[in-house]
């Protein structure tokens, strides 16, 4: 019960004591604004509705995040990963065609592999010129930087449908897709950036 009293009884004090400040007193006490994962998500979608928030939830969900430039980049970031990923694994792909162990006998499937690999060594590079533009906060260069990336990997899938017979299909979709996705997030929440 006394616990509770003195409970009350603090609160009441600092009631009272906000009352009597001015509102720009009472504004510079107050703590900044968080930013959260989810918010920026859910901004993001709404600034662009084809980001998917819960996509953008969980590549960002281990991102230091104490305001949206952080976050962004963070996205840019993913983008760089994502393109590292993918030229890795297209480099192991093209290891294996050159051992003769890859089943693939099309001629045209190596080439398509190594320009695959440029692609997304280029798509490397946007994502960075993306983060040193943010870094420079020079946040309208963002789009600028990262626009062109969806339709470069959608390139690399394309080639693809030259291969096997013209029935050949990217094992490098999920990336093209995930590229998409991280490009459109990036520059959604460099938009939000106040």
């Amino acid at each position: 019960m006394k616990t509770c009293f003195l409970l009350v009884a603090a609160v009441a004090a600092a009631a009272f004591a906000s009352a009597r400040c001015s509102p720009v007193q009472a504004a510079a006490a107050a703590p900044p604004p968080v930013t959260t994962i989810g918010a920026t998500c859910q901004a993001a979608h709404d600034a662009d509705s084809r980001v998917s928030a819960s996509f953008c939830s969980t590549r960002l969900r281990d991102a230091f995040a104490p305001d949206t430039r952080f976050l962004a980049d963070a996205a840019a970031a993913e983008g760089v990963s994502n393109a590292n990923d993918a030229r890795r694994e297209i480099a192991t792909a093209i290891q294996r065609h050159d051992e003769g162990d890859d089943q693939e006998d099309d001629p045209i499937y190596r080439r398509v592999l190594v320009r695959c690999e440029e692609f997304y060594g280029e798509i490397r590079e946007r994502y960075d010129a993306a983060r040193q533009a943010i870094a420079e906060q020079r946040y309208g260069d963002v789009e600028e930087e990262l626009s062109s990336v969806p339709s470069t990997g959608r390139s690399c899938d394309d080639k693809f449908a030259l291969t096997r017979g013209g029935s050949g299909a990217s094992p490098f979709l999920q990336y093209c897709e995930d590229n998409t996705q991280i490009a459109l997030l990036t520059i959604a929440i460099t938009s939000l950036i106040k």
